[in-house]
């Protein structure tokens, strides 16, 4: 299994528990030339659980994975579009 695919469970399973509605959530992987990008899809209404107050949840995820991504001489990149 490759780091990617497992940082995308890893961020599935996240942001299932963080949300409302977590049969909504959504993860797609963007391959870029400098780092990898994961993008979490959630309900509009579920944003602001994922975001956390003053974006301290958010912070923390995008953390965890440059934590994984340094151990790999990676990079990957957390977004939550709107």
């Amino acid at each position: 299994m490759s780091q990617d695919s497992r940082m995308k469970g890893f961020l599935d399973v996240l942001a299932r528990g963080l949300v409302e509605h977590p049969e909504q959530v959504e993860v797609s992987v963007h391959d870029g030339r400098r780092a990898t990008r994961f993008e979490i899809h959630v309900p509009e209404e579920d944003r602001g659980q994922l975001i956390g107050k003053e974006g301290i949840t958010v912070r923390s995820i995008r953390t965890l994975a440059a934590i994984s991504a340094h151990r790999n001489r990676r990079r990957f990149e957390i977004e939550i579009p709107g």
